[in-house]
């Protein structure tokens, strides 16, 4: 079963994609959002066990430094983000340390990666470290 992507989909292994998401947590151009999500599996696991599989979601502000405190920002800036004046990207990223796989969705597609490699440093080469590369325009 495939699933459709609108935007750009990396694929690799752990590390490599690991890299990418550190290159973003390393700047204040980020909010972890709240489809952020840990999927439990008790069968495999055990109960108190965390889990292997999950998901993590960013909303990356490359013109903003917000994630250190909205209360220390520019005002103008807090105004930009608060209203969603700010360009925004969403990147999703995708762990499975079971198989050593995860992937990277940036919903965005071309444009984003661009604009998110110039604003953030290293996160160009991070991602060029990842192996595969799917685009769709399909929801």
């Amino acid at each position: 079963m495939t699933r459709e992507i609108k935007g750009s989909e990396f694929v690799s292994n752990v590390n490599a994609v690991r890299l990418v998401e550190d290159c973003i947590r390393a700047t204040k151009k980020y909010t972890e959002g709240i489809k952020t999500v840990k999927k439990p599996y008790p069968d495999i696991q055990g109960d108190g066990s965390p889990s292997h599989v999950f998901y993590k979601y960013y909303e990356v502000y490359p013109e903003l430094d917000i994630a250190s405190s909205k209360w220390d920002m520019d005002v103008v800036d807090f105004f930009d983000w608060f209203w969603g004046n700010a360009p925004c990207y969403d990147v999703m990223f995708h762990y499975d340390y079971r198989s050593n796989k995860a992937s990277i969705i940036i919903k965005d597609g071309v444009e984003a990666v661009r604009k998110l490699s110039d604003a953030i440093p290293g996160f160009g080469d991070a991602l060029k470290a990842v192996n595969g590369v799917r685009e769709s325009n399909k929801v």
